[in-house]
C-alpha cells in the first residue's frame, strides 16, 4: 500500500526528492501564496508577482522589485 501523500502544497511530489527538500519547497511556496500587503496603498490581499521579483498591486497598479517569494 503507498505512503499517504501530505495535503500540504509539497504533497504533488509524494515521496520523491527526500524530506528536506519538501519541507523547504513547501516553506517557500506557503510565503509566496500568502496574503500580501500592498507598500503604496496599504490594501492587503491585492498583491501578485508579474515575474520572479516583480510585484504589482491589483488596486492601485504600484509596481516593485522585491524578494523571489514574497515582495519586501
Amino acid at each position: 500500500m503507498p505512503a499517504k501523500n501530505s495535503s500540504k502544497i509539497a504533497g504533488r511530489f509524494a515521496a520523491r526528492y527526500g524530506s528536506s527538500l519538501r519541507k523547504k519547497w513547501s516553506e517557500i511556496m506557503s510565503k509566496r501564496y500568502s496574503e500580501h500587503t500592498c507598500p503604496v496603498c496599504k490594501t492587503p490581499g491585492k498583491v501578485y508577482r508579474v515575474a520572479s521579483g516583480i510585484w504589482s498591486c491589483k488596486k492601485c497598479g504600484a509596481k516593485w522589485a522585491g524578494q523571489a517569494y514574497t515582495p519586501s
